[in-house]
């Protein structure tokens, strides 16, 4: 989370990291906590994390996810996740005449000792990042001020 230093705001970007990083913590993810949140014109229209869809079980209550159960790593085995990610659920809250030329902010937390995960959409949320006509896509990479990449949704990776 960043902070500011004496008098010293922080910058919009860091507070809708902040923001995102916040509902990271929501997550019901034993493997990777994330938060997103969407802004257009300075409102955020939208938030999002990682579970299951509601009124079922998440990983979290149950006490074990069934990706890391068979050992996958980060991509592998979407199609046995229970969990929505954070970018699909801040985009399922809202309508495409509202996400049209607005920037969403990613931010992942691992959930051992909450530090900051390098963010990033895998390719299904991509997909949709795109089709939503999201214009940015805003990572957290770091720890610190600053500690950011700004993406334009076009250029995503949105297949292998």
């Amino acid at each position: 989370m960043v902070t500011p230093s004496g008098n010293e705001r922080i910058s919009k970007i860091d507070t809708y990291l902040n923001v995102a990083e916040t509902f990271s913590y929501r997550s019901t993810c034993l493997k990777r906590k994330y938060g997103a949140v969407i802004v257009k014109d300075d409102v955020v229209i939208s938030t999002g994390y990682n579970g299951s869809p509601r009124g079922y079980d998440n990983c979290c209550d149950i006490g074990e996810c069934p990706r890391m159960k068979l050992g996958m790593h980060q991509g592998e085995g979407y199609g046995i996740c229970r969990a929505i990610h954070a970018e699909q659920n801040a985009l399922l809250n809202c309508s495409r005449e509202q996400t049209i030329g607005a920037d969403l902010y990613l931010a992942g937390v691992n959930p051992k000792d909450n530090s900051v995960h390098k963010a990033k959409p895998c390719p299904m949320c991509a997909r949709l990042i795109i089709q939503a006509g999201i214009k940015r896509v805003i990572l957290r990479v770091g720890e610190g001020k600053d500690e950011y990449e700004i993406l334009e949704a076009s250029k995503l990776v949105w297949h292998n």
